[in-house]
């Protein structure tokens, strides 16, 4: 005989599992079978009660041009290509404008500025904080985790940001947005006033100490909870006196327990544990978490969508999961998706231009479409995307005589690359002309490939695409500019340089004196094959044999012999001695400069004079050109860029190369006055194609 309160129990239970099959129903797609497993999930699974009720929370969205605060740790050359990823995910939903505030290394700060700088997306702010200066807050924390100590730096987020903070989402970088953060923004809504930090319940049995034999956790409520996405108050948070509640609860377990093993979640479900009351459980898809114990499965089977997907199992993408392609396909589209299409401006919300981009509307306002040349003047305008050293990089150790080979290069040259690296031991700077799917082969490329993942002296620079010319000049002065050592060999990709040639530049920079006490350009003379297979020469008499018997031409020699005429290929022969040379009217030699020489003119893309008027510029500047008797370059042969095909069948095409000439002859006069009247000249020969 049942007991007299039972029945009403059971009634009461009866009315919940209704409620819940109404709620079933109308917000998940009219599934009823959703409230069933809800129901029966409260008694399989007590720890997920919180994330449960938290999972059906219907939410408006934040004030339409509310400015969204995120915070993000980025440090290292993989991790500021994981939150470009992130970004873009969180670009791609949004309707609000964002200030990101990145906290980061050195190494972060530099290519995230850059890029950011030169992706100019309307209605977004972005703040670095120094990692460095937070470092000693939280270095005393020994941490397991692969993260090392920045994966302990959201925990001084509170003292580390503006004072007028008050809100921030917390991201890990290795989380995918598949929804607008309006929404999670808005969840802020639903604290309490006792209730600082918002967490998504930890999708695993980690915490629950199960998972091995001695497995021994930090202390957490229940299953514990994931800091790979967090709401947090701030202004309450400082209230409280976090930094008095977290450091000595971490100081008290550190006594038992020898490291972190999860850096910062470990100590946040500490605390957590002793004031539960500071959290509120954030809907389960919010962050949907792919670690190699995850039982995310729960969440996302039974969910009406998703949020946030969550890579937090060292593998990332390689992680084992049944379903992992799915999330797969979501993370590759925006590693893929073109970063230009999301400069889009939130129409109805005013908001600040990033810098220079009114004045860029204003310049392309300007232009005629009509005009023959709008092409070539558009382009002139653009700004591309730079993503410097956008694989690890290992810079080289200061030498007073090194030399970094300068070159740029597109998709269909990446077969050149690691002849190079054979060719050349000495660091590189390359600058890679690549739409936004094809940095992620070129990625590949370079990972599977021997030769080049063992080079950790390559830098490599992503210039994004954009139009329909090649930007060559503005290519190559990124990677000038991203060169370390003190003199650069500026060079083109389809040339490999003689062996011996890296030593040989460095010790004739030394006997030459150059620097402060000269200032010169060493020329390389330029040779060229015909034959895709050919026996390299080791030596100059190697090389002037092959020239004998026709295996091996002087540059353009058939094509456009000024070029290189002025190097005196016949004095080169017999000299033992650099001998100097005069400029002459489109002389465009590979050389050797300063890094501090003049950059490239970058009004010159597509085809045709872009070296000419650096040499012309040298020259002007009072550079000697010393030939260097025993170096030598030599090019490969390849089809014919779209570029040079251009240039060849469209009379237009060289007008507007013709008009860029005079431009820059204009320029050039402003700037030099009567000493720049000898390079006019140059205009009154026979059109280059240099």
């Amino acid at each position: 005989m049942l007991p007299r309160g039972r029945p009403r129990a059971l009634g009461a239970v009866a009315l919940l599992l209704v409620l819940l099959l109404l709620v079933g129903f109308f917000l998940f797609g009219g599934d009823p079978e959703y409230g069933l497993r809800a129901a029966a999930s409260i008694d399989e699974d007590p720890h997920r009660n919180h994330n449960l009720s938290a999972s059906v929370l219907q939410l408006p969205l934040s004030p339409k041009c509310e400015l969204l605060q995120v915070a993000i740790v980025c440090a290292g050359y993989n991790s500021s290509r994981e939150v470009v990823t992130l970004v873009k995910s969180v670009l791609f939903y949004r309707k609000n404008p964002l200030h990101l505030h990145l906290v980061t290394d050195a190494v972060a700060r530099s290519i995230l500025d850059t890029l950011f700088r030169t992706w100019m997306v309307p209605a977004m702010v972005v703040s670095f904080y120094d990692a460095e200066e937070l470092k000693p807050l939280i270095s005393w924390i020994p941490n397991k985790h692969y993260s090392g100590f920045y994966g302990l730096m959201k925990l001084v987020l509170p003292s580390a940001l503006p004072l007028s903070l008050a809100r921030v989402i917390v991201l890990d970088t290795d989380v995918t947005f598949a929804s607008d953060i309006a929404e999670l923004w808005a969840l802020f809504a639903h604290f309490s006033d006792e209730q600082v930090i918002g967490l998504v319940e930890n999708q695993s049995n980690w915490y629950l100490g199960n998972l091995w034999k001695n497995h021994r956790p930090w202390p957490a409520l229940g299953r514990g909870f994931n800091t790979g996405v967090i709401l947090l108050r701030l202004d309450q948070l400082r209230q409280a006196g976090w930094e008095q509640m977290w450091k000595p609860t971490a100081k008290r377990e550190l006594l038992t327990l020898s490291a972190t093993s999860l850096a910062d979640q470990d100590i946040l479900n500490a605390v957590i544990k002793e004031h539960p009351e500071l959290v509120q459980p954030l809907p389960c898809v919010w962050n949907v978490q792919l670690s190699d114990h995850t039982l995310a499965e729960r969440c996302y089977l039974e969910a009406a969508d998703l949020k946030v997907i969550h890579w937090n199992s060292p593998k990332k993408l390689r992680v084992k999961n049944k379903h992992a392609e799915f999330f797969r396909n979501l993370y590759l589209t925006f590693l893929g998706y073109d970063g230009r299409l999301l400069r889009r401006e939130l129409f109805g919300c005013p908001s600040q231009l990033p810098p220079g981009a009114e004045q860029l509307q204003q310049a392309l306002a300007q232009l005629d479409e009509e005009d023959p040349c709008f092409e070539f003047q558009q382009q002139q305008l653009t700004m591309y995307r730079v993503h410097i050293t956008f694989l690890p990089h290992q810079p080289p150790p200061p030498r007073p005589h090194d030399v970094t080979l300068v070159a740029q290069l597109s998709m269909d040259r990446l077969q050149m690359l690691e002849a190079l690296c054979r060719h050349w031991p000495g660091p590189m700077s390359l600058a890679l002309y690549l739409t936004d799917a094809e940095a992620q082969q070129f990625l590949h490329f370079v990972e599977t490939s021997a030769v080049l993942s063992a080079r950790q002296d390559v830098a490599y620079h992503v210039v994004y695409r954009e139009g329909s010319l090649y930007p060559i000049n503005q290519l190559r002065n990124v990677a000038l500019a991203q060169a370390l050592t003190p003199y650069v060999f500026l060079s083109d990709i389809d040339f490999l340089p003689a062996y011996s040639l890296y030593d040989y530049l460095r010790a004739s920079i030394e006997q030459l004196e150059l620097g402060s006490r000269r200032k010169a350009a060493l020329v390389v003379p330029a040779f060229e094959t015909l034959h895709y297979r050919f026996s390299f020469p080791t030596s100059k008499a190697e090389l002037l044999a092959l020239l004998d018997e026709g295996s091996l031409y002087t540059f353009r020699y058939h094509e456009w012999p000024r070029g290189h005429m002025p190097t005196d290929y016949a004095r080169w022969r017999q000299a033992r001695a650099p001998y100097r040379v005069q400029w002459a009217a489109d002389y465009e030699p590979y050389v050797v400069v300063p890094h501090d020489c003049p950059r490239y003119d970058p009004r010159f893309v597509g085809f045709g004079w872009n070296k000419v008027a650096h040499i012309i510029e040298l020259d002007a500047q009072e550079y000697e050109l010393l030939v260097l008797p025993e170096a030598f370059t030599i090019h490969l042969p390849h089809a014919p860029s779209l570029d040079i095909s251009r240039f060849r069948s469209s009379p237009t095409y060289r007008d507007c190369l013709q008009a860029l000439k005079e431009g820059f002859h204009q320029d050039l006069s402003r700037h030099y006055g009567a000493s720049a009247l000898k390079y006019l000249t140059a205009l009154q020969q026979p059109r280059s194609p240099a």
